[in-house]
């Protein structure tokens, strides 16, 4: 499982978050941008690790283990590494800084926009095979965040240690991380929990 998940996305997710990292550590960073940084981090790990989700070969070959089986090991194979990232990433900035990040609030957004593009390929991978169809885990995270980046006030999901507005957002995140788990699971069911029955065949 782990030769046939493709890693270059992730790969290149990990190069792009030390990336945006690296400046805000080392260099003449503007405040918080440790925090937006591990803010993109966690957004570019989702995006590569969604495509470890969709199975190219399914339409092609049988296996004796379940779909199910196989669909938790591809989540497990994406979410151990990138967590691996992430936390490092996390230590180096909280290392940067004179006040400790709030490791906490910060870790819920990351596994809530994480989990947004792992999911989103997840329900795709029901129905697609193709290179594209986990396109569909970086599409929406793509799509949230051009949904709420202009919002401001107690309506951002993006406020700053500083803001009166921290513990009320973070109560949001917190709500969305067991629905996206939720999904998740449903996700990689064996059988897709909305697909209708087909008719009983009558008993001789």
């Amino acid at each position: 499982m782990a030769r046939a998940v493709p890693w270059v996305p992730l790969v290149a997710a990990t190069g792009l978050s030390v990336a945006a990292m690296l400046p805000a550590t080392f260099g003449a960073a503007a405040p918080d941008a440790q925090i937006w940084a591990l803010r993109i981090a966690a957004v570019l790990l989702g995006a590569g690790a969604s495509f470890a989700l969709v199975d190219l070969m399914a339409p092609l070959t049988m296996t004796p283990a379940p779909r199910w089986l196989q669909q938790w090991l591809r989540t497990a194979i994406a979410v151990v590494p990138a967590t691996v990232v992430w936390l490092t990433l996390y230590l180096l900035a909280n290392a940067s800084t004179p006040v400790a990040l709030p490791f906490r609030e910060l870790a819920t957004e990351a596994a809530v926009c994480f989990l947004g593009g792992l999911v989103a390929a997840a329900v795709a991978a029901r129905v697609g095979h193709s290179a594209t169809t986990a396109l569909a885990g970086p599409a929406v995270q793509g799509t949230m965040l051009l949904a709420t980046l202009f919002l401001t006030g107690k309506y951002s999901p993006w406020p700053l240690p500083e803001s009166r507005h921290w513990s009320g957002v973070h109560e949001y995140w917190l709500w969305a991380l067991p629905i996206l788990v939720s999904v998740l699971f449903a996700a990689n069911r064996e059988v897709w929990p909305l697909r209708r029955a087909g008719p009983v065949a009558p008993k001789a």
